[in-house]
């Protein structure tokens, strides 16, 4: 699994769908790509399996909007990406307590039983 918040999720996002498809997901946490970025490019050709996203984002960002992170969600999922996008009223660019809770959810459904067993 790769992720990170703000650009961290944006690098995260281009290293996954672009180089690295083999991993198991990623996260993106008040993140984005642009309009016209070059992992939209490297998906319209992808004809194998693709990483699930999981990405959060505050309602009231307002250095990265939460539309841009819809956009980006609706963008990856129309090329075949499976998304899931968790939004959380009056949260800026930061992260919350809830917000961390359903990542590591998410994480523990995602990561091999052998790897749980051992951590």
């Amino acid at each position: 699994i790769l992720g990170g918040f703000s650009m961290g999720g944006g690098m995260a996002m281009h290293l996954a769908y672009r180089f690295h498809r083999d991993l198991a997901g990623v996260f993106a946490l008040s993140s984005f790509l642009n309009k016209d970025s070059a992992v939209y490019q490297a998906l319209k050709t992808n004809e194998s399996v693709l990483p699930e996203l999981f990405q959060c984002h505050g309602t009231a960002d307002e250095l990265v909007f939460c539309s841009w992170g819809e956009e980006t969600n609706k963008m990856l999922k129309s090329l075949g990406v499976s998304t899931s996008l968790h939004t959380f009223p009056n949260l800026n660019h930061e992260l919350s307590r809830n917000e961390i809770e359903k990542l590591k959810t998410w994480i523990v459904k995602k990561l091999p039983v052998e790897a749980a067993k051992t951590n």
